[in-house]
């Protein structure tokens, strides 16, 4: 008997076992959410900054030239300030404000990457896993090996997003089990006798349909480390072979007058006229709305 007629033999035997019992055989190294493991911690598990999630102001107070303009919003009417409420956020993985907000800006960074890539295919997520006997290697070793096991497998490249956690479906909890999320191209194959020779499990999970959905889900739960990068890229779109022009960054502007949006405060008498708990978008008297006071400069 073959080694995979055994496995089958071995799956066919087992198969009315219930799977906790399997997996209370299993010895694992069980995290919480909130603490680090060998430097390495969930997504928005952190310290935030002291103003995260706090909301600011910025807006437009020519209401000269808002005075005679058209727009298709019901709630305008002409000679009105334009105020937008905006949510602080510092962009980090770590902080558990602003986190989601982290996710979704590098999701964005990884679908406009994507898209630059000229090549041909449509992009699909591979879930590439070391064998126990990886697990403790140090990690840009690892990291090589989950690339070079890819590329073994067909694939040609793309992003690589780090997860040295899963939950556990029955029990809810998070233990230690590295792996790595892969989105790019290529074609996939041969993962078997791959298996046979390095241990390593290459899973193709597809093609996706919303590359910024995919990766905004693994980033998500991703794992966020002070010293190593949780994204990177290898392969035909690592940054030395795939060079992308910057992506230009939309200014926020008035939509009456088309003015670039400025910071402004409400310095007026009496409670804001505009709700300061929650972001949006407002057409409001003018008076009472202030810009910021430069600081003075010293002689």
């Amino acid at each position: 008997m073959n080694e995979k007629q055994s496995f089958a033999v071995s799956r066919s035997l087992n198969a009315g076992i219930q799977p906790l019992a399997k997996s209370s055989l299993e010895i694992r190294e069980w995290v919480r959410p909130e603490d680090s493991f060998l430097g390495w911690q969930l997504a928005g598990h952190g310290e935030a900054y002291s103003n995260c999630g706090s909301f600011w102001t910025k807006g437009c107070l020519n209401v000269e030239a808002h005075k005679d303009a058209q727009l298709d919003d019901p709630n305008f009417r002409g000679g009105k300030a334009y105020i937008k409420v905006l949510k602080r956020t510092c962009a980090r993985g770590e902080c558990p404000v602003c986190y989601e907000s982290w996710a979704s800006k590098e999701a964005h960074k990884i679908e406009y990457r994507l898209k630059e890539w000229k090549g041909r295919g449509r992009p699909i997520h591979l879930i590439v896993s070391p064998p126990k006997s990886n697990w403790y290697l140090e990690f840009e070793e690892m990291r090589t090996r989950a690339y070079l096991n890819a590329k073994r497998c067909g694939f040609l490249g793309g992003s690589c997003i780090f997860h040295a956690f899963r939950k556990d479906r029955l029990t809810k909890r998070w233990y230690f089990s590295p792996h790595f999320h892969m989105v790019g191209y290529g074609w996939i194959q041969h993962t078997l006798s791959n298996f046979e020779k390095s241990g390593w499990i290459v899973k193709n999970i597809g093609i996706r349909k919303s590359v910024h959905s995919t990766a905004l889900y693994q980033l998500s739960h991703a794992t966020i480390h002070s010293n190593r990068h949780t994204i990177t890229w290898f392969g035909r779109l690592s940054y030395n072979k795939l060079r992308v022009r910057p992506e230009e960054p939309e200014e926020d502007r008035c939509p009456i007058c088309n003015s670039k949006l400025v910071s402004v405060r409400w310095l007026g008498k009496g409670e804001c006229p505009v709700p300061m708990d929650r972001e949006g978008v407002y057409f409001v008297d003018p008076i009472g709305w202030k810009f910021p006071r430069k600081p003075r400069e010293r002689s």
